[in-house]
């Protein structure tokens, strides 16, 4: 390998002319304000990303609030409508009682129709022979 001191090094070398002048306590006057100006840069990236980030959290909890809101409600309404479907199988099976009750009654009724259906045809053949019978008294007295 031929050295070269031009300035530039070749692999494995260093130039310690350059590395001195780097020293962090004999940084030049642009090189404070350009790392200030880093720093700066970073703490607002930092402080930007902290305030999305909190923002999107805050964003995240009031969605769930929500939803919790929403699934009580929902939870609310659907007792309610549970509510309502057991009283109405209550009362379904009230009323198939009432029913039930009813239909044997109905069968007393009919057949109590049907008797009397029989009664009246047979108070009509009477009032048929009770009024041959009066004609032939009638014409017996005369």
């Amino acid at each position: 390998m031929s050295e070269d001191h031009s300035g530039s090094f070749q692999s494995g070398e260093r130039d310690d002319s350059i590395s001195a002048s780097r020293n962090p306590q004999e940084r030049e006057p642009s090189d404070d304000v350009s790392a200030d100006a880093i720093e700066e840069a970073a703490r607002k990236a930092f402080s930007s990303t902290s305030l999305y980030l909190q923002s999107e959290l805050e964003s995240s909890v009031s969605d769930l609030q929500l939803l919790e809101k929403l699934n009580d409600a929902s939870i609310t309404k659907y007792e309610g409508l549970s509510r309502q479907a057991q009283d109405m199988l209550v009362h379904a099976y009230k009323i198939k009682q009432t029913y039930n009750e009813m239909e044997t009654q109905m069968s007393e009724v009919a057949a109590l129709v049907e008797s009397i259906d029989s009664l009246e045809q047979v108070a009509d053949e009477l009032d048929r022979y009770s009024q041959q019978l009066e004609a032939k008294f009638q014409r017996l007295l005369k």
